[in-house]
């Protein structure tokens, strides 16, 4: 059984030819379809002609009929979900402000890539992060690396040395 798109409105044959000829490549795309197959065109032929999938073209003609001009609007493509936020730097700097890695029984002095990756999937903020991964979180919240390794000596208060003449 052949599929064609039903009955086009002048409205609509209008709409789609302006649509055709728009610099969205995808609706213009969709919009051809949707013409030829108007005109009586198979869907193999409109496949060969495009050089795409006839699934595709079937896809949309069935869609077309469905919605109508509807199904020429594009939807956000939801894309691979964000692995990193900026909550997870923010938690980088928090930790490397208020701990030291002696806090977690390492003999290292300063907070280095590394730790801080053992630090993650330890305390299970992550499965799994790279070095880079931290790195990238960190940028992500407004924070950088390099200031935050050497924060704590910067910033922590000298203490006063007792000399030992003086406290006899």
């Amino acid at each position: 059984m052949a599929l064609y798109v039903e009955n086009l409105s002048p409205e609509e044959r209008e709409r789609l030819q302006k649509i055709a000829n728009s610099s969205d490549l995808i609706q213009a795309r969709w919009a051809r379809i949707i013409l030829l197959s108007d005109r009586g065109v198979g869907v193999p032929k409109i496949a060969d002609t495009m050089g795409i999938s006839s699934a595709t073209v079937r896809a949309r003609i069935k869609a077309f009929n469905a919605q109508r001009m509807a199904a020429l609007e594009r939807g956000s493509s939801p894309g691979r979900p964000e692995t990193i936020s900026p909550s997870l730097g923010d938690k980088f700097a928090a930790l490397m402000r208020e701990r030291e890695p002696r806090d977690f029984g390492w003999a290292d002095t300063g907070w280095t890539l590394d730790l801080l990756v053992k630090v993650a999937t330890l305390e299970g903020w992550v499965e799994s992060i790279s070095r880079e991964g931290v790195r990238l979180a960190l940028r992500k919240s407004k924070h950088s690396y390099r200031k935050l390794k050497h924060w704590r000596k910067k910033n922590q208060t000298p203490t006063k040395v007792i000399d030992h003449q003086e406290a006899s």
